[in-house]
């Protein structure tokens, strides 16, 4: 079983998906970029993110396909869009982008006043972190291409 679907089976059985669109949506980014250089840990909880809806997700998956062309070796084009996404969006969502730029930094999200927040963001928000929580819990992912350097 390969880190991709141990990722999906292990948010399944924590019935971390919203409805079968989120879980397939999440499933495709996975089998399509979990082999990819740049693919990480970080990367996976943002896919998380992005997946609860199509527009989101549309939006991720046109950056990881120029990521992929271009031959990209980490995150930088996803964090440069989550910049700009979070400086064009209103308060609530761009509590989402806050949270998947602190994913791929490695830093810790504070979390919002839930009062003041759309209610949806903050159920996205909670999930998201929860989501999290199981994926840092699983194996490290190694990348082909490294583990032909450790031989």
């Amino acid at each position: 079983m390969n880190w991709s679907e141990k990722c999906l089976l292990e948010l399944t059985h924590h019935n971390m998906f919203e409805s079968t669109d989120h879980r397939l949506r999440y499933r495709d980014l996975l089998d399509c970029f979990h082999t990819a250089a740049f693919f990480t840990k970080s990367l996976a909880k943002c896919m998380y993110t992005a997946t609860w809806d199509e527009y989101h997700f549309a939006e991720l998956l046109i950056t990881l396909n120029e990521m992929t062309i271009g031959g990209d070796t980490d995150c930088s084009l996803i964090r440069e869009q989550l910049e700009i996404n979070e400086a064009s969006s209103g308060e609530s969502e761009a509590h989402l982008f806050r949270l998947c730029l602190s994913f791929l930094n490695g830093t810790n999200y504070r979390e919002p006043d839930y009062l003041v927040i759309d209610p949806e963001i903050a159920h996205i928000i909670k999930q998201a972190l929860q989501a999290s929580a199981y994926i840092d819990e699983l194996p490290e992912i190694v990348h082909e291409k490294s583990r032909r350097y450790q031989l």
